[in-house]
């Protein structure tokens, strides 16, 4: 008799794991593709630098065409590339962000590229949902900071803008502050872009995901003076058949940490 319940008890239990694993939510796993390149570079060399500009794109979608999990960290490396920041005028992060901010408060010369931005939006709980009614596109300027090798990557968008490229269904008027740092990755060296996301641009309302699923961005080729040499903004110290733009993507979903990188030839 013993046996018998035994038997039966386990069968219950198999039962009722089955529909717990059916009833889980799916794990998010992110995928990401990464286009980009440099012109400009072709000659440069670590003695003679030359002035470039940059184009960068990518997009994150999700192995089991769900939404993607949120990326909350970002470092983007760019293969023999170098910043000379000092050189330019710049803007105040606290400024920019400070109520009655904005753009207007930066220097016009600090704008030293753009891009836009969108956002699949829904329920934390359901990742499988798209909430076209929450779609959030921004519109990226890229800005020059104050501080010594720091980026103000400023995002806005509204719900009444007639530009469905800035169309957000919640104002956001924001800068987030990133900062270029040198880097050796796979033994190739450069410089990275690297920053977080703020929580309230992952998730404005609580228990809502605004997951990005595209960005298309520029900086461009800008020169200065500095100690009576000319200088660029962004900089390439190299020119190789092929060289490398990775970007190192951390999703909140398990702290998942995924290295995508493409290869571009120096022009």
């Amino acid at each position: 008799m013993r046996k018998m319940w035994t038997a039966a008890t386990a069968l219950a239990v198999g039962a009722l794991v089955m529909v717990g694993v059916a009833m889980a939510a799916p794990t998010q796993v992110n995928t990401y593709t990464v286009k980009g390149g440099v012109k400009g570079a072709k000659g440069a060399t670590k003695k003679k630098p030359k002035p470039v500009s940059l184009n960068f794109d990518y997009t994150v979608g999700e192995e089991h065409g769900l939404r993607p999990s949120v990326v909350t960290k970002y470092s983007i490396f760019f293969e023999g590339g170098q910043v000379n920041n000092t050189a330019f005028k710049g803007c105040d992060a606290k400024k920019l962000n400070a109520p009655g901010g904005g753009l207007k408060v930066c220097p016009k010369a600090s704008i030293v590229g753009g891009g836009r931005l969108r956002n699949a939006t829904g329920k934390t709980s359901d990742p499988t949902e798209i909430n076209p009614a929450l779609a959030c596109n921004l519109h990226i300027t890229l800005v020059n900071s104050t501080k010594k090798n720091h980026f103000l990557i400023w995002l806005n968008g509204q719900p009444g803008d007639p530009d469905v490229s800035q169309k957000c269904a919640i104002a956001i008027h924001q800068a987030i502050d990133g900062k270029f740092v040198k880097r050796t990755v796979g033994g190739k060296k450069g410089t990275a872009l690297e920053f977080r996301v703020a929580d309230n641009l992952l998730h404005p309302l609580a228990g809502l995901d605004n997951s990005v699923v595209q960005v298309q961005s520029n900086i461009k080729k800008l020169t200065a003076k500095k100690h009576g040499k000319k200088v660029g903004f962004f900089e390439g110290f190299m020119c190789k058949s092929k060289q490398t733009i990775s970007v190192t993507f951390t999703q909140e979903a398990g702290n998942v940490s995924r290295t995508q990188g493409t290869t571009y030839k120096c022009k």
